[in-house]
């Protein structure tokens, strides 16, 4: 079969009855940001704030804190071994809905990529985030994982792990939304293959721009990517990858309000929170509550 995992091969097959409820996945990665755990506590602290008898799956993560540089990626060995976990866990559940409780930005790759094929290319996906995530293994300059995979959503990636992907994203599927950090080849990979961006004022101006941004995809499912780094990083310091100037944290929830009501929403994911002594729990939880509800 050409090297293509199974699990891909069997869900590339199923028919649409079988994808018929919503999933939540736990997928507390942390190899893709570092070599602290900051993110596998901020996914096991969002797990914890689900509403009460909530069922998910969990991807098994590896603790073992050695992490090699491999096809220039740290921690290649784990992060390859959970993203196959991962697709397998998806492949079984046939899902039509995804809520993902992330890690780092890598735990993406797995549900993005499996809800464009289940809707065979027509998705957009809403990807808030101070940062790109668009560098590959030769221009990271890091090589953190977390900040590839949009690119390898878009089919351009280290071999091997875009081999798990389900599919491949079309640069006009994606916009980008709170999007001021980036590195320079992701910048002029922004500029030429003409990805849609939309800046902190236009996220604070209400759901009209965003909305016509991701209609001008004419895509009808929509996946939104919430990196909570997003957010300003005075007012709500969530984020791993504290940025300033964001957005508040009550503009996203207004926002992902509207865009259920707009659109049909298919996935939505939280990643990337760094715990901090002090936290406001309560409107976390209530935003816990906004993005999972699919």
């Amino acid at each position: 079969m050409g090297g293509i995992p199974l699990w891909r091969i069997i869900v590339s097959s199923l028919p649409d009855t079988m994808a018929s409820r919503s999933l939540t996945l736990v997928f507390p990665q942390w190899q893709g940001s570092g070599k602290q755990k900051y993110v596998y506590d901020g996914a096991r602290l969002i797990a914890g704030l689900l509403p009460a008898g909530t069922p998910y799956e969990e991807v098994p993560v590896s603790l073992d804190d050695e992490l090699s540089l491999e096809r220039g990626i740290w921690g290649y060995r784990q992060i390859s071994g959970q993203l196959s976990a991962a697709g397998q866990i998806i492949g079984r559940a046939g899902p039509d809905k995804i809520f993902l409780v992330g890690g780092d930005c890598g735990t993406e790759v797995a549900p993005v990529s499996y809800l464009n094929q289940r809707y065979d290319g027509d998705l957009a996906v809403l990807w808030l985030d101070a940062h790109g995530d668009l560098n590959s293994p030769s221009t990271s300059v890091t090589h953190n994982f977390h900040g590839m995979p949009l690119r390898c959503l878009l089919g351009e990636c280290e071999a091997s792990l875009l081999m798990q992907c389900f599919s491949t994203l079309r640069p006009s599927q994606v916009v980008m939304g709170g999007t001021r950090e980036l590195d320079p080849p992701e910048a002029e990979y922004l500029e030429r293959n003409g990805i849609s961006v939309l800046t902190v004022s236009d996220l604070e101006a209400g759901a009209e721009r965003v909305s016509r941004a991701i209609a001008a995809t004419s895509s009808r499912h929509l996946y939104v990517h919430i990196d909570l780094d997003v957010l300003d990083s005075e007012k709500c310091p969530w984020g791993l990858c504290r940025t300033p100037d964001g957005i508040d944290v009550g503009v996203l929830m207004g926002l992902l309000r509207e865009l259920k009501a707009r659109f049909d929403v298919v996935g939505v994911s939280i990643v990337e929170l760094k715990p901090r002594e002090g936290m406001d729990i309560r409107t976390l939880r209530e935003l816990v509550n906004i993005a999972g509800d699919l």
